[in-house]
Order: C-alpha cells, then structure tokens, then sequence
C-alpha cells in the first residue's frame, strides 16, 4: 500500500491543487463532475452540484438539495457521512475526490454528536460503546453522575446560575484587591471610562467616571445615566429601573463580551490586569 501523502489531503497527491475535479453521485443515477476550489466547503459544493443537476436527464425525481447529504471513503479506509457542511474539500482526507449524495437515515442530530464524541476519543462512538472493559464503564458512569449533578445544582440556581453558566465571567475567586493594586487608587476609587452606543445612528458617546472599587456594575450604569441625564428629577424617578436595562461589556469577559452584572468591579480579571499595568 503506497504511503500517506504529508498533507493529508488527498490520497496519490503530496498537495492537492488549487482547483480540482470531483465526481458527485446523484441519488437518481446521474454522475456529475466538477471543478471546486481546494478550499470550496461543502455547502458551496452541494449549491453547485445541484445548479449543475438541472442540465441532466432526471432531475425531477431530486428532492430539495436540503434533504441530501455528502458521503465519501477516507484516507483510513471508512465510509464517513459529512454532516457538517462548513467543512472544506481540502479537510475531509478523502481516498479519491468522489462523493455520493445520499438521504440521511436515522437520528441527524444523534449522528452529529456521536461523531463530536468520537472525534476526542479517538474512535467512533458504536466502537467505544462495545467496549466491555468494567474500568471503562466504571467511569462512564461516574461521569455520568458528575455531569448529572452539575446540571441540577445549575438548575436548582434558579436563573442566575443558568446565565452564569450561558455566560462564565471571567473573575477572582474574591472581590479584594492587592495592596499593591489598592495603592494606586484614588481613595478606594476607579476611574472608568465607558463608551454609550447611541441608536439608532450607533454612534458612541464617551464618558469619565470615578467609583468606588467593590461597586456592582449596575451602579457604574447607574453613574454614566446620572451624568449623561440632564433632569435631575428624571433621573431619581428612573434611575433603579434604567440600570437593570443594560450590561457592562469589558474585553475578554465572555464571548459576547457581556458581563453578568452580579459582581464588584474589582473581581473582574480585566480591570485588576490594567491597574497592575
């Protein structure tokens, strides 16, 4: 058997070329060659596989192109079903540039997992559930358990640990500062300066503001309102409801960059990193 080629692409060719020709199997018995890009996914393959399709004899009997998916032979020697469409050609390690469309069967969202699973573990999921190693099943089950009772102690937080868990924080274990970090405050106090985003012109408005180190942002909120008010009286009406509206959004928190408005300022990783700068 020749050697694996080093990239991995595809089988017989060290690299595979910007361009190249691949043969699609139609369900209803038609063979379809095209050019794709190197770098093409799969979705862009099936939209022109099927805009192909129509210039065949046949294509009446072809569902919608969403009802179809891709399945190849690999490198390894496996038939694999590609459900993930935002894969590229380049990625998939085929044997040869040949795919066939199929209808799924069974479970899609089932197989998606299994193979998410399976790919960590270095085997298909139908393999390692055959395992009958009792260590193996032994800690199947006890992470089983642990998984079991992080989900109901999350869910038994009600609401609050259900954000937390959506939206992880990035803090301290603990509110309080260094004393090398409290030292370089004013009086125990923050300059912050926040950035409003104005609608509907998305322009941003920038404001200066000086508070206490351990303040919940809802409070800093609740200072860039009272300074951007004009109306005193407006603002003593509105100013408890108008805080809970919005949330803090500070660099490397979470992923949206939203942060969860139930801890001091000081716990947050970012603001303590920038005082030790």
């Amino acid at each position: 058997m020749a050697p694996r080629p080093s990239s991995g692409e595809l089988w017989g060719l060290h690299l595979m070329p910007p361009r190249i020709l691949v043969d699609c199997c139609l369900p209803n018995g038609m063979l379809v060659s095209l050019e794709c890009l190197r770098e093409a996914p799969l979705t862009n393959i099936k939209q022109q596989l099927f805009t192909e399709a129509r210039k065949y004899p046949l294509y009446h009997l072809l569902q919608e192109e969403s009802c179809y998916i891709f399945v190849g032979v690999t490198q390894e020697a496996e038939r694999e079903e590609f459900y993930d469409e935002t894969r590229r050609l380049c990625d998939l390690r085929l044997f040869h540039p040949i795919l066939k469309v199929i209808e799924p069967l069974g479970n899609r969202e089932e197989k998606i997992l299994n193979r998410e699973i399976g790919m960590p573990i270095c085997m298909p999921i139908c393999e390692f559930e055959q395992l009958k190693d009792p260590e193996v099943q032994d800690f199947r089950r006890s992470i089983l358990g642990v998984c079991r009772e992080a989900m109901e102690e999350r869910e038994g937080g009600g609401a609050e640990t259900q954000a937390l868990y959506v939206y992880p924080p990035n803090v301290e274990s603990a509110p309080e500062l260094p004393q090398h970090i409290f030292c370089k405050l004013d009086k125990g106090r923050l300059i912050v300066t926040i950035w409003v985003i104005v609608s509907p012109s998305n322009s941003k408005q920038k404001y200066t503001l000086k508070i206490s180190h351990d303040s919940l942002p809802e409070q800093l909120i609740a200072e860039a309102i009272r300074k951007k008010t004009r109306w005193v009286m407006t603002v003593c009406v509105c100013i408890t409801c108008m805080s809970g509206w919005w949330y803090i959004k500070l660099p490397h928190t979470t992923e949206t960059g939203e942060s969860i408005n139930i801890y001091p300022l000081s716990q947050y990783k970012y603001i303590p990193h920038s005082q030790d700068k």
